[in-house]
């Protein structure tokens, strides 16, 4: 059976969506939580690119040079072009409340997870190059040693976002589902700037040590790498057209302390699109 999904939004995100048709998301590389995709954050200096190459090549790849080139541009893809939208499974939760209140003012949505795919991947269509992904989060991200771990994530998904479905233990009450969309349109460049590393390795690698091979690695990444960040939207919110919203959308509600006047307002917004009112939560009302 198909899990029920909730999502916490603010009255703007709300009347975004269901009056102008238009939906959010928004880089996981932009978050708060610094440690989540902590790889994602800290591949752009030539001090983190190293430290990630010495990590590819001495556990991950294992002096396979050619591999390291590969692995570190679909991370650096997915940095710039990974856009997602965070569900849970809890329904009307105090956690969910507070952590998202907006004041009072926020509104949760519904819907169940097979339409929320289905919907994905009609608004993102494979045909355009886009990857969809909805996945449970796993709370198993230790700070100590983030890197390594990351990477060993990625290394047994075969995926360069597997690190956007990992959180720290103390974010495992939010029980999140990810709403994960990859734009891959761009990706043949990263792969040619991949071969520029490679075609300058292979001529020089019969003379290197492992430390050489790392520092020319390094160099050559930071040479041929695309700086995205001049050349994309520099904002870290993508909003898209959000189809037919009543394809998943199964009701909204409100938060438990919005004054009647706003509960008044959204259930106005509900009944002119069609939308199941599930009415303000009562999670703080005495019976």
């Amino acid at each position: 059976m198909s899990i029920e999904l909730c999502r916490y939004i603010s009255f703007e995100d709300f009347v975004n969506l269901v009056i102008n048709n238009k939906d959010r998301y928004v880089r996981p590389s932009s978050w708060d939580d610094r440690l989540e995709g902590y790889l994602f954050s800290h591949m752009e200096t030539p001090e983190d690119v190293r430290q990630i190459v010495s990590e590819m090549y001495y556990k991950l790849c294992l002096g396979n040079y050619f591999a390291i080139p590969d692995n570190y541009f679909r991370m650096w893809h997915s940095k710039w072009f990974t856009y997602a939208q965070c569900w849970t499974s809890h329904k009307d939760a105090d956690a969910m409340w507070r952590c998202n209140a907006y004041n009072n003012k926020a509104i949760q949505i519904r819907t169940r997870e097979d339409k929320l795919l289905n919907h994905a991947n009609m608004v993102f269509p494979k045909e355009q190059s886009f990857s969809v992904y909805l996945r449970k989060v796993c709370y198993d991200l230790d700070k100590e040693s983030a890197i390594e771990l990351q990477m060993n994530q990625m290394k047994n998904s075969l995926l360069a976002h597997e690190t956007y479905f990992h959180k720290r233990p103390a974010f495992e009450h939010e029980d999140e589902y990810r709403l994960l969309v990859a734009d891959n349109e761009l990706f043949n460049v990263e792969s040619l700037s991949s071969y520029g590393v490679k075609r300058e390795i292979v001529r020089h690698v019969d003379d290197m040590t492992d430390e050489e091979i790392i520092t020319s690695l390094t160099r050559r990444i930071c040479d041929m790498r695309v700086d995205w960040k001049k050349k994309i939207d520099r904002d870290d919110v993508k909003i898209v057209d959000a189809g037919d919203i009543s394809e998943y959308l199964e009701g909204a509600m409100v938060h438990p302390l919005a004054k009647q006047w706003y509960v008044d307002i959204v259930q106005e917004i509900c009944q002119s699109k069609n939308i199941v009112f599930d009415g303000q939560s009562t999670l703080y009302t005495l019976s």
